[in-house]
């Protein structure tokens, strides 16, 4: 191979020296150590200096080229040139020669290039001859590096970098380059020879280095927890992330460093203590400690020791423990849990043993098991032999093998959240475990790192969890009393279906909610004060009765209690409230309230009525006692004064009524003759444009009860349906029987009435009906809603305490503008006897006569009939009473003796009980009352006459002996006279 250029040849052998002695000086760099290599490289390139000047002499006369066969002789010099040519056009480093300095454009331009220089750019000479290298250069190239390239080749010096070049495709490679300066013979520069070394693989090799490194830096600080190995004298060589953060430091300034040094004495001593126990035994150890570091806590650690082995060939030293390697987990979960369980459930003592983290190594492709460390020995029971003959499916169970195996990418990252599994120890036992994997490349082979944490106990707390959770999930649902569930904003998030159902509604239903929403608009207020002062934190709960309001319009009363749920920085998160359904228990307390207030009204209107008789048995005892002529103008008042007295006389009756002392004669009624009796009274009193009509069912049996006391009850019902339709109407009257069971509710109010067969006797009309309001307070005295003097408020009282002497029940079905309908549910005839009176002398109200006529001194006076003589012992605790008694009994011819009360009574009957033929005897009485004084006046006299007197019912009498009648107050002076001719002219009964 020739050149033959138009002024000189090219030096192509002594180039072919200078890239020789340039390629050396980059061997010696590569390869030599430095104390060598700089001295030599040196040497080279002088000697590169060197042969560029030999290169540039003068050259000898031109010959002409004779090729020459093989077998014919070249001179040694030119052998030498062919051998060198040859040598630099196959070299395996691509050398350039440029021009020594830029012609016209930037750069220098390329003279020649190898064969190897096309191999590794992709460029052909062609593309290269005549141009710059600055063809090579790209995005990646340095600019640092470039620059300094640029300053030596224009400076004249040599130089040596890295540098990354652009092949003709477009793909990157790193080249050591060395760029030597050949000078001519005169000792100017005459060109540059440029080589460059691919060094891209000794790049990738530097580069999965650091990778390895960071994939191992990265492993141990994601390792939750401390890590770290010292030497022996314990100078840290390696710490984590985690501990140099838990100690106040950095990684690196904890290198060669010791515990003393970064935290203190103490702990230093200990851990020292620690390490030595290690190296000494060889064997690992395992020691609960916490780190008493500047930003420490008091968390526990299970901090494991273990020996730092080095094997052969890694240093000058043998094969041997060197230091110590430190791996600490954070057991404070799992002494809480413990603590927990232990508080709990006494059969647990503790929830997780202090073990170390088992780690595994295996093979990606074949799963076989390629090393562990001595926490799977302990925990699997193998030995580290037999783990090395297993692969993963042999210690999983079978429906775990199918976890994915996937190949290992070498990220130094885990795959993932650590997964739940389940291993098989060499003694067949089942762990639950927790396997936190990592993909390496181990030899240019996929494997992981398997790190495992046994979580059986932590399983099985879970599991129980879980069971409690159902167990409070279920009591939770099924609860009689409803629970809910809001959050901060005041949203339902959680309700049972027992609160759902007592606001007549579903539980998604109720999701959608707010309590503001559902709560009765008179107890927003107060529940709002009671909410602000829960979020604020100034109390914790309340308890409060409030009204709920469902779709249909119902009012719903709860009992509420209501708990707030803190976060731990004491922030209101939720509410927890328990309603209970007070609304039928409300009901009945409403209506006890009403019953013991209308029993209350009738004490009390029993007891004002019981003196207003005394005082009107005297009023109209003296007026009747009063003679006037017929010319006399007081005459009329003194009528007016009667007619009044009489009324009030009356309205003390319907008082006694309400308050339930009417005097009662029970006898069997039949429903069709007493609504007869009622229709025949009104037809003279109704509009008649009010349609009376009369409905008794054909089996409906007879009715156990007082017939007067009925058809006034009856009566009372119908004139009230008249004056509830001014316009006209329809008035209906019926009867039929009905049957009380068992099973069926008392009906409300009526706590008296008992099951068995009852007869109904309803009052309908088509009137004006009734508000609810106004039924609530229907039996209220005094209560009307008629005009004044149009009614006084005693009519419907007075029938309610008739039906309860009766022990039935009213029901009223009323509506406004629909009419009004009253049933009175009494007892049939057959139902029951008066009780505790089959054996007993019941006393009857005396007969009363028509009143005497006045007198007057023109009128023929009667002539009386005489009595017998007698003498009667008068017993009341009114004086005007007992005045007007001695008048008119004296008057009649009768001896009286007087007594103001029973105990008085029964001391003069003792004294004269051998002349007095009879004794009137008040019932009411202080100190002793008749009842009490009559039993002792039978003891005293066996065969004594009694007749009582009372403005109360007979009910009081049922059970006295030798009783001959009853005097009803108030009376008129004709009646008493005729209660007692008929008293005595009954022959007594010895009793006893």
């Amino acid at each position: 191979m020739t050149f033959s250029p138009p002024k000189k040849p090219f030096p192509l052998f002594p180039i072919a020296l200078v890239v020789a002695a340039a390629s050396g000086a980059a061997v010696c760099v590569t390869a030599a150590p430095p104390p060598v290599a700089g001295p030599l490289v040196g040497a080279l390139v002088l000697a590169a200096a060197a042969l560029g000047w030999w290169a540039n002499r003068p050259a000898p006369p031109a010959r002409a080229v004779v090729n020459v066969g093989p077998h014919d002789s070249l001179p040694e010099s030119e052998t030498r040139l062919r051998l060198l040519e040859s040598a630099v056009v196959h070299a395996h480093d691509a050398v350039a020669i440029v021009e020594a300095r830029p012609d016209k454009g930037p750069g220098r331009s390329v003279m020649y290039v190898n064969e190897a220089f096309c191999r590794l750019t992709g460029y052909s000479r062609a593309d290269v001859i005549g141009r710059s290298l600055y063809m090579l250069r790209g995005a990646g190239s340095d600019p640092d590096t470039l620059a300094r390239l640029s300053s030596a080749m224009n400076a004249g010096t040599p130089l040596r970098v890295e540098l990354r070049n652009y092949r003709k495709d477009g793909t990157p490679f790193w080249v050591d380059l060395s760029a030597v300066p050949v000078p001519d013979p005169d000792g100017n520069l005459s060109h540059w020879v440029m080589i460059q070394r691919d060094i891209d693989r000794r790049k990738s090799a530097e580069r999965r280095a650091r990778q390895t490194g960071q994939l191992l830096r990265a492993i141990i600080d994601a390792f939750p927890g401390p890590i770290s190995a010292k030497d022996r004298d314990s100078r840290y060589l390696v710490m984590n992330q985690f501990q140099a953060e838990l100690l106040g430091v950095t990684p690196e300034d904890a290198v060669g460093r010791t515990a003393a040094e970064l935290v203190d004495a103490a702990y230093g001593a200990m851990t020292v203590e620690r390490d030595r126990e290690v190296m000494s035994t060889c064997r690992p150890i395992q020691y609960e400690a916490r780190y008493p570091a500047p930003i420490g806590d008091a968390r526990p650690w299970l901090t494991s020791k273990a020996p730092l082995w080095m094997p052969d060939g890694i240093d000058s030293e043998p094969a041997g423990a060197r230091g110590v390697v430190t791996v600490a987990l954070d057991i404070s979960a799992l002494k809480t849990a413990e603590d927990a369980l232990r508080r709990s459930e006494e059969r647990y003592r503790q929830l997780f043993r202090a073990v170390p983290h088992p780690v595994f190594v295996y093979d990606t492709q074949t799963l076989r098991i390629l090393a562990v460390n001595e926490a799977a020995i302990r925990k699997y029971g193998y030995t580290r032999d037999e783990f090395l003959a297993l692969t993963v499916p042999d210690i999983r169970l079978a429906d775990d093998v199918n976890y994915a195996f996937s190949s290992a990418t070498d990220s130094g990252l885990p795959d993932g959240p650590p997964a739940l599994r389940r291993h098989r120890t060499r003694s067949g036992a089942l762990i639950n475990v927790e396997v936190s994997s990592f993909a390496l490349s181990l030899e240019g082979r996929g494997v992981k790192l398997a790190l495992v944490n046994d979580v059986t106990e932590r399983y099985k707390a879970e599991e129980e969890l879980r069971r409690s959770e159902e167990l409070f999930r279920g009591i939770f649902e099924s609860t009689s009393a409803g629970v809910s569930l809001t959050n901060a904003e005041g949203l339902f998030v959680s309700c049972n279906p027992a609160f759902a159902a007592m606001l007549g509604r579903t539980v998604p239903e109720v999701l959608k909610l707010t309590p503001a929403s559902i709560t009765h608009p008179d107890d927003l207020a107060e529940q709002q004060i009671l909410m602000d002062e829960v979020r604020t934190g100034v109390r914790d709960r309340f308890s409060y009765s409030k009204r709920y309001l469902r779709p249909d319009g119902h009012i719903v009363w709860v009992e509420l209690s209501f708990s707030a749920v803190r976060d731990a920085a004491g922030g209101y998160e939720y509410g927890l409230g328990v309603s209970v359904n007070v609304t039928e228990r409300r009901l009945l307390e409403d209506q006890l309230r009403q019953a013991q207030k209308m029993e209350a009204i009738g004490q009390m209107a029993g007891g004002v009525a019981h003196d207003f008789n005394n005082l009107l048995t005297a009023v109209l005892g003296n007026l009747s006692l009063v003679r006037l002529p017929d010319h006399d103008p007081n005459r009329s008042l003194l009528g007016a004064v009667e007619q009044a007295a009489a009324r009030a006389a009356d309205l003390t009756r319907k008082l006694l009524g309400y308050a339930r002392r009417n005097q009662l004669v029970f006898a069997p009624v039949e429903p069709r003759e007493a609504l007869g009796e009622v229709l025949a009274l009104l037809r003279h009193t109704v509009d008649p444009r009010i349609h009376l009509a009369l409905e008794v069912d054909p089996d409906c049996p007879a009715v156990h009860a007082d017939p007067t006391l009925l058809v006034q009850a009856i009566m009372n019902l119908g004139l009230n349906a008249r004056d509830a339709m001014p316009d006209g109407g329809a008035l209906t009257f019926t009867a039929e029987p009905v049957n009380l069971h068992d099973a069926d509710s008392c009906p409300a109010g009526w706590d008296d009435v008992r099951p068995g067969r009852y007869v109904r006797l309803a009052v309908s009309d088509t009137g004006t009906g009734m508000t609810p309001e106004v039924q609530a307070r229907l039996f209220e005295p005094f209560f009307t809603t008629k005009g004044i003097g149009k009614g006084t408020g005693l009519g419907l009282p007075m029938v309610h305490g008739i039906v309860k002497q009766h022990h039935g029940w009213i029901e009223v079905h009323s509506n406004p503008g629909a009419g009004t309908r009253i049933e009175l549910n009494l007892p049939m005839s057959e139902m029951m006897a008066t009780p505790s009176r089959a054996h007993a002398r019941t006393p009857l109200p005396i007969p009363i006569p028509a009143p005497f006529p006045m007198l007057t001194p023109s009128a023929p006076a009667r002539t009386p009939i005489a009595p017998a003589p007698a003498t009667i012992l008068l017993v009341d605790d009114e004086q005007m009473i007992r005045d007007l008694g001695t008048a008119v009994l004296t008057r009649a011819g009768y001896r009286i003796i007087t007594a103001e009360d029973g105990q008085e009574a029964v001391e003069v009957f003792e004294r004269e009980c051998a002349d007095i033929a009879l004794v009137i005897l008040d019932v009411t009485m202080p100190r002793m009352s008749g009842s009490d004084a009559s039993r002792h006046m039978i003891r005293i006299d066996p065969g004594v006459r009694i007749l009582f007197s009372t403005g109360y019912s007979a009910d009081d009498l049922a059970e006295l002996d030798g009783s001959q009648g009853l005097l009803s107050k108030p009376y008129r002076p004709q009646e008493l006279v005729a209660a007692v001719r008929a008293a005595l002219t009954i022959t007594p009964q010895p009793v006893g």
